[in-house]
């Protein structure tokens, strides 16, 4: 047997339980609904203002927002909410909506590994603490990048490369930090050898997502280099987030460090697409579910300038992992990313930095637990093995 890996029968995800969690996650977020963060006061509110006096297609005319413009195409479409509710719960319903999308693909990943009562499953992801952190107190809307991050995933596991790419363009047209799984597309690149035609999907994909904003007169000029303005936005080596960088950030120690994080997170990363490109093609879906985990695990791990969020990927594809090969080792690592996240947001609510140098240690030895068995011979599972499966 395999690290990560189980033979037993699946597991039932019980009735009982998962309605008592669901109710308490109702309750909570209805407790909590109404709190407001110094980012939706400083961005989010503003923009759905703007949307609300511009109108929801002239508001597109000129830039607004650091954000690329898919979130804004869904703040326009809730912005008549806004006539009858409050803009922070307008906000809030819709990082709502989104978790539900992140749902609906978390179903589409553990449909792809064969998960059986993948549906009941899936409804875990609304009530996961930092999903509920993420959505009923930030307003943030992570799981709209994610979803498709998840999906791609999904693709790659079921060979569709053309759907893995396009998914992949569709993730960095709403977030940068997309480019978090982008070690792990790489690999799967390098070991199938895809042809190049199926790359282009991704640039297409990025091109029709932004297309809408760019026709209403946003200049293109703007739309492309949003993410190079928001790479300047502070120069903090680390922002709350729960890497090895926060406790150089506690230490007064941040800009001479940002060349050598940056250096220490490509070299890792081009280590892991070299790793896992060369051993993938023999991966069974378990293992090619806790490669796509590791990619951000070590990306996030190792950028400089990272935020409490911003393993929000991890949390997601870990949650999965653990559903599809449940094991003691899974469920560790699976609480490990969810600690390190929910210290990092509670760090980052309470004003305490150290809770997110404190979330650094499980999330270390989290990453440490799924390279493990990803870096070792016995990650190649047997040929054999596989297709007698």
């Amino acid at each position: 047997m395999h690290h990560g890996e189980i033979t037993a029968a699946p597991l039932r995800p019980g009735n009982r339980g998962l309605a008592a969690a669901w109710a308490l996650a109702i309750g909570w977020q209805l407790a909590v609904i109404q709190l407001t963060t110094s980012d939706l006061v400083a961005y989010n509110l503003p923009w759905l203002g703007h949307i609300v006096a511009v109108g929801p297609v002239a508001a597109f005319a000129h830039p607004f927002g650091n954000y690329t413009p898919p979130y804004g195409y869904l703040l326009a479409a809730v912005s008549p909410l806004a006539a009858v509710l409050p803009g922070t719960l307008v906000i809030k319903l819709l990082s709502f909506g989104c978790t539900l999308l992140l749902t609906a693909s978390v179903w589409r990943l553990l449909k792809a590994m064969d998960v059986a009562h993948a549906t009941r499953w899936a409804m875990i992801v609304p009530v996961l603490p930092s999903v509920m952190i993420s959505g009923a107190i930030l307003g943030q809307c992570d799981a709209l990048y994610v979803a498709p991050c998840v999906m791609a995933v999904a693709a790659a596991i079921e060979r569709r490369h053309r759907n893995m790419f396009a998914w992949c363009g569709l993730a960095f047209a709403i977030k940068a930090q997309a480019l978090f799984g982008a070690p792990f597309v790489l690999a799967i690149v390098i070991a199938r050898q895809v042809p190049v035609r199926h790359w282009l999907y991704a640039p297409a994909a990025f091109a029709a997502a932004l297309a809408p904003a760019a026709l209403c007169g946003w200049p293109v000029a703007d739309l492309l280099t949003i993410y190079l303005r928001q790479s300047q936005w502070f120069d903090d080596i680390a922002r709350n987030a729960p890497n090895i960088w926060m406790f150089a950030q506690l230490a007064g120690i941040t800009t001479p460090l940002v060349g050598l994080a940056t250096a220490a997170a490509l070299g890792a990363a081009a280590c892991y697409a070299a790793q896992i490109g060369a051993t993938a093609r023999s991966f069974s879906k378990p293992m090619l579910l806790r490669a796509a985990l590791l990619a951000p695990l070590i990306v996030a791990g190792l950028l400089p300038k990272m935020h409490d969020r911003y393993f929000f990927m991890a949390d997601i594809l870990s949650l999965a992992l653990a559903i599809a090969a449940p094991s003691r080792e899974t469920l560790r690592i699976q609480a490990h990313v969810q600690l390190g996240s929910i210290l990092a947001l509670v760090g980052y609510l309470l004003a305490l930095p150290w809770l997110a140098a404190l979330g650094a240690i499980p999330m270390i030895a989290a990453t440490l637990l799924v390279a493990r068995p990803l870096v070792s011979r016995s990650a190649n599972d047997n040929p054999l093995r596989m297709r007698a499966a």
